[in-house]
């Protein structure tokens, strides 16, 4: 427990001075409130309970993706990580402090978010903010298990770029994250239900749009938690201290593992 809050308190540290989370996690997420915002006349009708949604799932996806997965690459580069190697700490505490330092981070932009909505746009009180806070937590720590598989499999930041893009653009373009999953053609919505964040947008439509209890979103919830479980495990078990350690192609396939409960409910 000694070694997971000084992780934390480095994690912490080190997460402030990164500029990719901050564009990613708050200022790319808040461009697009506004625009939405503006565009869909999210004053009127209610609109701006969908804008929300939208926003927070950006948001995590970028504190996952980007935020996980690239400074786990950078630290290991930057050989930090050989340092931890020659005393007892596992990569477990590791990844768990990672974990929820992104939650952490998070969690101020999505009150921001809800300012903002609220004051600007006259959202309505949520019904059920408990649940909101359990989804947007769930949804962070999935993502960001999501993110440090991809750190354990890439060799290079080179390697990470590409491979984070892959991930993050369809899921910000065709998880209905950022375009309705209705005005997609058939094929596009049949394989936007195959993608982690189409769950993610569900529930927090459900939240949002019908005031449902995170209960009654209960598979995009189960979701989450398998994606944490699984992710977490795969990390551990790829994890890499230095940057001359090189994984095996046949490693790569593991991201398949972590992907196989949508692939089961998409299904």
């Amino acid at each position: 427990m000694k070694a997971f809050f000084a992780l934390f308190r480095i994690d912490m540290k080190l997460a402030l001075r990164e500029r990719s989370l901050i564009f990613f996690g708050y200022m790319f997420p808040l461009l697009f409130f506004f625009g939405f915002a503006e565009f869909l006349h999210a004053d009127r009708g209610g609109a701006i309970n969908y804008v929300v949604s939208m926003v927070l799932t950006m948001g995590i996806l970028g504190n996952g993706l980007w935020g996980a997965g690239m400074r786990a690459v950078q630290e290991r580069e930057a050989n930090i990580l050989r340092r931890f190697k020659v005393t007892p700490i596992t990569p477990t505490p590791i990844l768990l402090a990672s974990m929820v330092t992104g939650w952490l981070l998070y969690l101020p932009a999505v009150g921001l978010v809800l300012m903002l909505a609220r004051t600007m746009y006259g959202m309505a009180p949520l019904a059920h903010p408990v649940s909101l806070f359990a989804m947007v937590s769930l949804g962070v720590m999935a993502f960001r298990a999501i993110g440090l598989i991809v750190a354990s499999v890439v060799n290079t930041m080179q390697e990470t770029n590409i491979a984070v893009q892959l991930i993050y653009m369809p899921m910000m373009f065709l998880s209905g994250a950022t375009i309705p999953i209705t005005v997609l053609p058939p094929s596009v919505q049949t394989f936007s239900q195959f993608l982690p964040a189409s769950y993610l947008v569900t529930g927090f439509q459900g939240i949002f749009l019908r005031s449902e209890t995170l209960a009654q979103n209960w598979a995009p919830a189960l979701a989450m938690l398998v994606t944490i479980a699984t992710g977490t495990f795969i990390s551990t078990q790829l994890f890499r201290w230095e940057k001359g350690e090189k994984t095996r192609k046949s490693a790569k396939l593991w991201l398949l593992a972590v992907m196989a409960p949508f692939l089961a409910m998409g299904a």
